[in-house]
């Protein structure tokens, strides 16, 4: 295991003994930085070195031909690498991501974005909990501060505006506790909510720049979780406003099974915090795993018990924003007595915050083929009806044994699984709604039948669209999704359409798993932290992952309830991990547009067996019997309709 250190760990004349080993990296280096690499690190005549603009470039190539020199000297080749912050970007050198000369460009941009942030200031809290810190933080009276590095169970980093950060009261609260509170010497609030802008000219930079495939696991400093092996550009996009979590990602190495840690860098701080780590590890509930570089991208241990079943597994499956129409599910709603029951309660919870009939808006039968776009019914609608889709399959008997959560599905899931109330639940998406209504510009989501390699072929069709997310890929076609700007939805539709491929455009009116939405960052966390979390009772299988949650999720849910809207929809990862075995599982497709169903039979195969309950074509109360009479065969239960 290799660790890289971050900013803080410069120092004049690191790297000395490496310049002259890598004299052709070095003058490539000097040509694109535009002065001597090696008299900035070794003897940093102007006094720059500690300035963000010098120190990020000089941090990465130190720490790269360090690697370099380590391997050429017949060092090992590390297991699993993972990088504090900037570091992480030699990690990724070391995983095969990028040359060189392209991981210098990207901290380079990186270091001059940051260091033109408003002024903002950091500060370390120390011998106090993590958790500690965060409750007092909650307490104080300032909405501008957010924690920045979570270190070790009793090192933590606050970051935000200036005023914030060394008001008196902030200081006085912390040492009140019994911690040591010491401000720290950076100019911009790094790994907080005043890098946003930051992060939003960041990611255009990135949307030029192809990465490579990674060769050896990642641990993401904003998840704490391996990085994909491809598709994994948002998450560097996100590390800039997000928090450390190296606390949480060096406890799941050890959990893991791995010891035997190096630190590959100037200095030695990353050592002295694995060894503080290693005295009081958080419980991960991790069980040791060998992480290689096939290893499976997405946490190991799930959040409940399995038990063997003697028959397939039953995973049901919810769909988000996107598969929303008028009049979806109203023919049940006038058949079925406990999906119009589940439907009336949740209209009923809606009505008494919004002041309107959620049922009525959304069998409003005079907007009959119009898009079904307005956020503030459409979250709720879609909410409600996969947990109506539920209740009616259990008043037939049918339960399932497993769920699973497709963005804004991911909130059905974790309230079928008992993970948090229907209530908590409605009301997080409602008042996301609402957030997203005021604060959020508008945008709009587009779905490519295509192999997602086109999005990194063909930078010029996508410029300035994030890839939110992919459903399918395959050699001959696949399936994913972009999200941005509306207007450059609407540029990329009709490229595509020049060129033959086909491209759906989403009745959504926001860009989301887009840096769209991040203007809403802290009040969805926020959010997140306002529910009150229970263990789930059977697993809970989430794209936002790519796996399945684990304990740490479930501390971590405000964490969790905007990486459901923000991050990439790892679908195809999900399916790649957790369900290699299609004998061994049964999808029952409770998204309101048969999506599923569709992904299962163009991307996955005959051999992925399942069924939908409803669609937008009609003839619902016909497929929801055709649903229970297969799970009767799976499951051996007869069916109330029967």
């Amino acid at each position: 295991m290799y660790v890289f250190p971050g900013q803080g760990s410069q120092r004049k004349g690191m790297g000395k003994e490496l310049f002259e080993k890598s004299p052709d990296l070095v003058a490539r280096a000097d040509r694109l930085l535009g002065y001597s690499l090696r008299d900035l690190c070794v003897d940093d005549p102007d006094r720059v070195l500690n300035r963000t603009e010098y120190t990020q470039p000089a941090l990465y190539a130190v720490s790269a031909l360090q690697y370099l020199d380590h391997i050429d000297s017949g060092g090992a080749p590390p297991a699993v690498v993972a990088g504090h912050s900037l570091g992480e970007y030699s990690a990724l050198f070391a995983a095969g991501a990028f040359d060189f000369v392209t991981g210098l460009d990207l901290v380079r941009r990186r270091g001059e974005l940051m260091s033109r942030a408003p002024k903002g200031a950091m500060a370390a809290v120390v011998n106090l909990d993590h958790e500690r810190v965060a409750e007092i933080l909650a307490a104080l009276p300032y909405s501008g501060i957010d924690i920045a590095n979570i270190n070790s169970r009793q090192q933590c980093i606050l970051s935000g505006t200036y005023d914030e950060v060394h008001a008196p009261d902030v200081r006085e609260a912390y040492i009140a506790a019994g911690a040591r509170f010491v401000p720290l010497n950076v100019s911009a609030a790094f790994h907080s909510r005043c890098m946003t802008e930051v992060q939003g000219e960041f990611a255009r930079h990135l949307s030029g720049v192809e990465f490579r495939p990674l060769r050896i696991p990642v641990i993401a400093n904003c998840t704490a979780r391996p990085y994909p092996t491809t598709g994994y550009s948002d998450l560097l996009v996100r590390q800039i406003s997000s928090p450390v979590r190296w606390y949480e990602s060096l406890s799941r190495l050890l959990a893991r099974g791995h010891d035997d840690f190096r630190e590959i860098g100037p200095g030695d701080v990353l050592t002295k915090l694995t060894a503080k780590i290693r005295e009081e590890p958080l419980a991960v509930e991790e069980a040791p795993a060998s992480e290689g570089a096939a290893a499976p991208q997405a946490p190991p241990a799930p959040a409940a018990p399995r038990r063997p079943l003697r028959r397939p597994e039953v995973v049901f499956m919810y769909g988000g924003q996107g598969t929303q129409y008028y009049s979806m599910g109203q023919e049940l709603y006038d058949t079925h007595p406990a999906f119009r029951d589940a439907m009336d309660r949740g209209s009923a919870l809606y009505e008494a915050a919004q002041g309107t009939s959620l049922v009525a808006a959304m069998h409003d039968n005079t907007r009959r083929g119009q898009d079904f776009d307005d956020i503030l019914h459409t979250h709720a609608a879609l909410y409600n009806i996969g947990w109506s889709l539920t209740e009616a399959l259990r008043a037939e008997g049918f339960h399932p044994d497993a769920v699973l959560g497709h963005s804004l599905g991911e909130y059905v899931a974790a309230t079928v699984a008992g993970a948090m109330s229907f209530e908590d639940g409605l009301d997080l998406v409602m008042k996301q709604a609402h957030l997203l209504d005021l604060r959020c510009r508008s945008g709009g989501m587009l779905s490519v039948l295509a192999s997602p390699s086109l999005y990194q072929r063909r930078r010029d069709l996508f410029a300035g669209l994030a890839l939110a997310g992919v459903n399918f890929t395959g050699d001959a076609t696949g399936n994913f999704v972009v999200s941005g700007e509306a207007e450059r939805v609407t540029e990329a539709r009709a490229a595509l359409d020049r060129e033959g491929v086909i491209a759906v455009r989403l009745p959504v009116r926001h860009g989301f798993h887009s840096d769209l939405v991040d203007d809403i960052r802290q009040e969805c966390l926020s959010l997140g932290r306002a529910v009150a979390v229970n263990s789930p009772t059977l697993p809970v299988y989430t794209c936002a992952y790519g796996g399945e949650l684990d304990g740490a999720t479930l501390t971590g849910w405000d964490d969790y309830a905007w990486d459901v809207i923000r991050g990439r929809v790892r679908f195809d990862e999900l399916m790649a991990t957790a369900f290699r075995d299609p004998a061994r599982h049964y999808f029952v497709d409770l998204s309101a547009s048969g999506s599923f169903a569709n992904f299962l039979k163009h991307g996955y195969g005959p051999d992925y067996r399942g069924a939908y309950a409803i669609n937008q074509f009609g003839n619902n109360a016909a497929s929801m019997e055709r649903l229970c009479e297969g799970l009767e065969e799976i499951t051996g239960r007869a069916s109330a309709l029967a």
